[in-house]
């Protein structure tokens, strides 16, 4: 490696090569009652139609009326019982009852995590489809744990399931 490799500036536009994706499918979080869910890895210059035509038209996704955007820090916190379970219930019932899309940083580590703890609660204690609420995390690529398996390997037909268990942490 020459010298002048190593002292180059990083530049998207110029190191990165753009192809369909090849990370897409289905998702079933086995600890949140055998829920499917979907996925998709998107560049960062996709059009916000184009994900919207995805959503709506393709996964079928109610069009929202509201979108809820929880973001903050990644650094956990601690919160009282009493303001964690009003932030919980808040969120699930504005989300219900305004047919709300949540959308939050997809990761399991600050606010997102009282997010994301929110949903999993009312998704365990929920057993019809009548209220359900729709909760969208967008992580960058480099923050999906075990993200390997996420990917194809080869071109499949057909649907592809990928199983994973969410984990509780402490």
């Amino acid at each position: 490696m020459t010298g002048s490799l190593i002292n180059e500036t990083w530049d998207r536009h110029r190191h990165v090569h753009e192809v369909p994706t090849d990370a897409y499918g289905d998702i079933w979080f086995g600890g949140l009652g055998q829920k499917i869910g979907k996925y998709v890895r998107v560049s960062s210059d996709t059009s916000p139609d184009l994900l919207y035509q995805l959503l709506t038209e393709q996964w079928k996704l109610p069009p929202p009326n509201l979108l809820i955007s929880v973001t903050g820090g990644a650094k956990n916190f601690y919160m009282k019982p009493h303001l964690t379970a009003l932030f919980r219930r808040g969120l699930i019932k504005v989300a219900q009852t305004t047919g709300a899309w949540i959308i939050t940083g997809g990761t399991h580590a600050g606010v997102m995590k009282h997010v994301g703890q929110a949903v999993r609660e009312y998704v365990l204690s929920s057993g019809s489809m009548e209220g359900q609420i729709v909760a969208i995390g967008v992580a960058t690529w480099g923050a999906i744990h075990n993200r390997r398996p996420l990917v194809h390997l080869e071109v499949r037909t057909g649907e592809r399931v990928i199983l994973f268990k969410t984990r509780m942490w402490p």
